[in-house]
């Protein structure tokens, strides 16, 4: 059986379309959380955040406690405090200064994706380009006024 190439084209354009509206999703979602540990940051308690944004104050506990986890870069290894960003992936946190000086070069495992590829290689990470482009984009819609 062959498969019908017009049906094979619609699949491909929808498979494009939803990877993209993923990778906005998950741009809005960590953007979102940055916002959340920022007000957190800035005084607000977990309770005042949790009403203020109709959510539970578990799930503003777990936005919060996830970032305490290891907050400094594990590329340059600078802290929290000295970054005026950081972005976290699964694996790993990169500040704003890396995620702008970035070279991806040789090939290796990247700490934020798993895939296998050019990556940059950080003191204890590596990031290969889209995760790279993913962090800026985060870093970029987060430092954005709205």
């Amino acid at each position: 059986m062959t498969l019908d190439e017009e049906l094979l084209t619609a699949a491909r354009k929808a498979g494009a379309g939803a990877a993209a509206a993923q990778s906005q999703a998950d741009i809005a979602k960590a953007v979102y959380h940055h916002t959340v540990l920022r007000l957190h940051r800035a005084g607000g308690s977990m309770r005042e955040i949790a009403e203020a944004l109709k959510m539970s104050h578990q799930r503003v506990h777990q936005i919060v406690e996830q970032s305490k986890r290891v907050e400094r870069c594990w590329f340059c290894g600078r802290g929290a405090d000295h970054v005026a960003e950081l972005m976290a992936g699964p694996a790993a946190l990169i500040c704003d200064g890396c995620v702008a000086a970035a070279e991806v070069a040789g090939e290796g495992t990247c700490s934020f994706c798993g895939e296998t590829k050019a990556v940059h290689e950080g003191a204890e990470a590596r990031i290969c380009r889209s995760c790279l482009d993913f962090s800026a984009a985060v870093i970029s819609a987060a430092a954005s006024p709205r």
